[in-house]
């Protein structure tokens, strides 16, 4: 590419356009094949563009210089401070990585002469002038993991396929990933994404991408089917995905037989016997589904789905984006935050799982959660006479009951009823929850008439989507033998002694059985999150699927890089939807970047038919 020569325009620091178009100030060289054009400013353009220059540079900042690759994720930058140092926030160190765009302007013994780090920018004092670069492999991956190197690439979006009772408006298109970001050459998979445009784009903040729960639900669907976000539609264009394993982008398949037989089975092992048993069946499952699902198998982590995520970024051309994790989703925000805080405006995560939490306090902590859910049922049926129980007491009921089903004559319309059977209906009765119809149901079963269940039907294909078992990657959840596992159960039970155990977290414990040994991210320290503004944690005090005791977990280990409002309620729906505080709570953080004050707590919504 030809030098662009500097023209009297450029010196009184009139705003550059991109290369190939108009520039002016410098020249700079392309370094690969992705990368045929930058973003050149300089002067007062440059010290303006909050978002595309970094955070630390100084507001007295002058002279200002700056180069950006189209992906963003190489820039070079020179500037001058008033007292001729790099801020306070920068700290010593040896260069991260080596500056890859070129100008005029930037030496090129730069990295020779760095001795500065700013979060992920190096930095070099030569002369009078201050200079910095950022590479792309420490922008886009962070500290301790692989090199991603992000493909450019635009979404080639089109109206999504309709479908009965789904809102007009939306979006789909897919971008491109490699199937192990270690390996970006190799197997490719298509990643499906989709888009609803803001409702009033005159006062549009951005793009808010909602990372969807499970493992396993559908962002693709969830964007189709919802039109309205709680007024977020108007003011942010929403966008979601279909993490990798998941939906339309190439899902883990595995045989239905087997899994439907663990998913209706979720017991804890009771003996050695019973947990060699686990692990034999859990193994052969495991097996099964990566023959069937081909390498995607075992790389649907919430590190792979962050540089998805990413990538998805990058293909909007947005150089920042706000982001929505539900439930699991939350793992996902907590991992891209850390590799790509730079990219992060703001991050509400709702619903909040502790991807530091032990294997131990998992067990504990998840049937405690599900006992004290039922706990708020039985106070407010002692309360209610829209209660079934009448005048019963639902501790004892549930005692009662549970022990029939311990002791195998617990009876549902002649079926027989397993304890594990009972807590999981209660367990998913109490996520919305549902007070009135866990009275109904338990009044039906200790009274001995039928409760209608839902038919159980068998599935019709061979291979279910099945995404549980990115669980056992991103979470330490796999005993490593029989005496680790039994005590795990025995934590639970003494956590939860009328519950015993919660059928979600038992489910993870034996599916995890059966995969291979392997380390674990490690717990992400606050520093690594290089996001401008707090995160946003709000958690239901009363939520059996992911206890307030993560999120408190999650905000103590972050520190001020996070803030926890606790919703003093129930259930574990997305908070956006409930209306009320929580609602409130997250729209302003969202639009007006209105961080809550640590320790904040709303009043919960009332749950249906309470």
């Amino acid at each position: 590419m030809p030098r662009i020569p500097r023209t009297p325009a450029c010196a009184l620091g009139v705003a550059a356009l991109a290369v190939l178009v108009t520039a002016c100030g410098g020249s700079y060289n392309p370094f690969d094949d992705h990368q045929e054009k930058a973003t050149y400013k300089t002067g007062a353009e440059a010290k303006e563009d909050r978002k595309s220059v970094p955070r630390w540079l100084p507001d007295d900042a002058t002279d200002v210089s700056y180069v950006m690759s189209t992906t963003g994720e190489d820039r070079i930058l020179r500037f001058t401070a008033k007292d001729g140092a790099f801020p306070a926030s920068c700290v010593r160190g040896k260069p991260q990585g080596k500056p890859r765009l070129k100008a005029d302007w930037f030496p090129s013994d730069v990295a020779a002469k760095a001795g500065f780090n700013c979060g992920s920018w190096s930095g070099a004092r030569i002369g009078g002038a201050l200079y910095a670069w950022q590479d792309r492999d420490v922008a886009s991956v962070g500290r301790g993991t692989a090199a991603a190197r992000i493909p450019a690439q635009r979404v080639a979006w089109k109206a999504c396929p309709s479908g009965e009772g789904m809102p007009k408006g939306a979006d789909c298109g897919t971008v491109r990933v490699p199937v192990d970001w270690k390996k970006p050459g190799g197997k490719k998979i298509d990643i499906a994404v989709a888009r609803r445009t803001a409702t009033d784009p005159d006062r549009r903040v951005g793009t808010l991408v909602f990372l969807p729960g499970g493992p396993g639900n559908s962002g693709v669907d969830t964007v189709r089917a919802t039109d309205a976000w709680g007024s977020l539609e108007r003011r942010f264009d929403i966008v979601s995905l279909d993490p990798r394993g998941v939906g339309a982008s190439s899902p883990v398949r595995c045989p239905a037989g087997p899994y439907v037989a663990m998913a209706g089975d979720k017991k804890p092992a009771a003996s050695a016997a019973e947990f060699a048993r686990e692990r034999k069946r859990a193994s052969a499952f495991a097996e099964d589904c990566a023959r069937a699902s081909g390498p995607v198998a075992a790389r649907t982590d919430a590190t792979s789905v962050s540089h998805d995520v990413e990538t998805v970024r990058a293909a909007l051309g947005e150089d920042r984006v706000s982001l929505y994790g539900h439930s699991y989703g939350t793992v996902y925000g907590q991992r891209y935050a850390q590799l790509y805080g730079e990219r992060v405006r703001a991050a509400v995560l709702d619903g909040v799982m502790d991807t530091a939490v032990s294997r131990r306090d998992f067990s504990a902590t998840s049937a405690r959660a599900l006992e004290r859910a039922y706990g708020q049922f039985a106070r407010w049926c002692g309360t209610s006479d829209e209660c079934a129980l009448g005048d019963k007491d639902p501790r004892t009921v549930y005692w009662r009951v549970a022990a029939k089903a311990a002791d195998g004559t617990l009876r549902n319309d002649g079926k027989k009823v397993t304890p594990a059977a009972l807590n999981g209906t209660l367990d998913q009765m109490l996520l919305t929850p549902s007070w009135p119809v866990v009275g109904e149901y338990l009044q039906a079963l200790d009274s001995g008439k039928p409760w209608q269940e839902d038919a159980e039907e068998q599935p019709a294909a061979e291979l279910l989507p099945v995404a549980d078992q990115a669980v056992c990657v991103d979470l330490n959840l796999r005993a490593p033998d029989a005496a680790a596992y039994l005590a795990d159960q025995k934590a639970a039970r003494e956590a939860a002694p009328a519950f015993g155990f919660s059928p979600n977290a038992v489910g993870y414990a034996n599916l995890c059985l059966g995969l291979p040994e392997r380390p674990t991210p490690r717990a992400a320290r606050p520093e690594e999150f290089r996001t401008e503004k707090p995160m946003l944690l709000i958690n239901a005090r009363h939520d059996n699927a992911t206890p307030v005791d993560w999120a408190r977990s999650v905000a103590q280990r972050l520190g001020d890089k996070a803030t926890l409002v606790e919703v003093d309620g129930w259930g574990h729906g997305a908070k956006v939807f409930n209306g009320g505080g929580e609602r409130e709570a997250i729209v302003d953080y969202l639009t007006r970047l209105a961080v809550p004050a640590p320790g904040s707590v709303v009043k919960g919504s009332v749950p249906p038919g309470a």
